[in-house]
């Protein structure tokens, strides 16, 4: 990579500087973001109870709403779910509200099933969207005992992120095993993300025709995308040699032509780092851990911690200028 080759000789580079232009305002936001009017709105308190149902069956006490909320609030202060239990049921007392709190059995039983309602904010055209994915660690023993003594559990989720870079909202995931490679979930979160799509921007694992191919099957052919990953350093044909005309090979050719990092300017490929800053917005959330046993309770931690980290930039986002 670029930025490996020339690390000899970066310390003549000054590094950028960025100035926050609405720092009143992105002040005021991360203030509210700590309001517990935020997380416990008077909408979730009115949908607290659920609707009675028509089917043969008990009733539930609880609705999505009331688990939602209550495993949201247990996130953003990292409790356990007995410690959630406790806290939610001393909000309801401080705040006067006649409605019972879901005990930690019940939170544990719910939140395998609950269905987590993601927002999606309103878009006004095309956007860019950059993937990767990340590790997270959850309960069983280390991938060394695991290869000593045979454990077939599993130690790691991977966690694969859309995201787009104008906005900072990450629009699509998915949570899988450690086994799962990077490109085979890029025709997931490609088809998951919505919308228009203007460009897709990846990093280097991502390179190949398979994905290439995905990203094409799940997009209408009449507004493709366009495909932003760096083709490895094998792949670059000499200065001046014919290729065969794909997208992945015209943009070897590009670099080969005016270097990788005049191909990078050209492209945008430089918006790629803001989905690291979306994943240490998550890691911030939950510590990098996982504290669910079962995949399908993950699963929804993982898309509860994603919903928190969208409302976050949704209340307070910066806009920032390059200062030169």
């Amino acid at each position: 990579m670029p930025f490996k080759f020339h690390e000899p000789r970066r310390h003549r580079i000054p590094r950028a500087r960025y100035r926050v232009r609405n720092w009143p305002d992105y002040d005021a936001g991360l203030v509210r973001r700590g309001d517990i009017r935020l997380w416990l709105s008077d909408d979730a308190i009115a949908g607290w109870r659920p609707s009675c149902r028509s089917t043969p069956g008990g009733q539930r006490r609880f609705s999505d709403v009331a688990i939602e909320t209550t495993l949201m609030l247990g996130a953003l202060c990292r409790f356990p779910l007995r410690q959630t239990e406790g806290f939610v049921r001393s909000l309801m007392v401080l705040m006067k509200v006649d409605l019972i709190v879901p005990d930690h059995t019940t939170l544990a039983r719910r939140r395998r099933t609950v269905c987590v309602h993601e927002y999606r904010w309103p878009r006004k055209g095309p956007v860019d969207i950059v993937i990767d994915s990340t590790g997270l660690k959850f309960f069983g023993a280390g991938e060394w005992a695991r290869k000593k003594h045979g454990e077939t559990r599993r130690s790691w989720r991977k966690l694969h992120l859309s995201v787009d870079p104008d906005s900072n909202e990450i629009i699509a995931h998915e949570l899988t095993n450690d086994d799962t490679s990077d490109p085979a979930m890029v025709g997931h979160l490609v088809a998951n993300a919505g919308g228009n799509i203007r460009a897709v921007i990846a990093d280097g694992a991502y390179d190949g025709e398979p994905v290439y191919q995905a990203i094409r099957a799940v997009r209408p052919a009449r507004s493709p995308p366009r495909i932003i990953i760096p083709p490895s350093k094998p792949s670059i044909p000499a200065k001046g040699e014919a290729h065969g005309g794909s997208e992945r090979e015209r943009h070897a050719a590009e670099i080969s032509r005016r270097g990788r990092i005049e191909w990078q300017r050209r492209h945008g490929y430089g918006k790629r780092s803001l989905v690291e800053t979306a994943i240490s917005r998550i890691k911030k959330i939950n510590g990098g851990c996982l504290t669910s046993r079962t995949f399908g309770s993950q699963q929804n931690e993982v898309a509860i911690h994603i919903k928190i980290a969208n409302r976050n930039m949704q209340v307070a986002r910066p806009m920032t200028e390059r200062v030169r």
